[in-house]
């Protein structure tokens, strides 16, 4: 009997174990107004704006600009999983970066003043942009050669 009890509060304690250390793959909704930027300590509050990182580990850091995500990265201590951005052309709507397209240009501005905007559709941009919008990983070659 002790013996079954002792297995059964073994089991119990590794499912909490296992349960706690979820680790987080979706994005979480930015609570605009509310959340702080993971890396200026901004209140994220424009609903245009935004981006969200989820570490090798879990963790969800929350940006308020693209731009701030970039930096962060470029600085090379955060491990990650998936990154997320948010588009322009919707609002409060976070979508993987490589679903995305970016865009600077001093026409939109961004929140930390780097003028970079993502986008899920070319189409609702007009075509005078088209030309110059960039992948992601268009984005991160040119900050790397010019910085944003």
């Amino acid at each position: 009997m002790k013996q079954q009890l002792t297995m059964i509060l073994f089991g119990l304690s590794f499912f909490c174990l296992v349960t706690s250390c979820k680790q987080t793959k979706e994005a979480e909704p930015i609570d605009f107004g509310v959340d702080q930027c993971s890396y200026c300590k901004m209140t994220i509050s424009n609903p245009n704006f935004g981006a969200e990182l989820i570490t090798d580990k879990g963790r969800v850091l929350k940006y308020d600009a693209t731009e701030c995500m970039v930096n962060h990265l470029h600085e090379g201590e955060v491990k990650y999983q998936t990154l997320y951005a948010v588009p322009f052309n919707e609002p409060k709507q976070l979508k993987e970066v490589s679903e995305l397209l970016f865009l600077i240009t001093p026409e939109i501005r961004s929140p930390m003043g780097a003028n970079l905007s993502a986008y899920s559709d070319m189409n609702q941009l007009d075509k005078k942009y088209h030309k110059h919008l960039m992948s992601w990983e268009e984005l991160l070659a040119r900050f790397n050669k010019v910085g944003l």
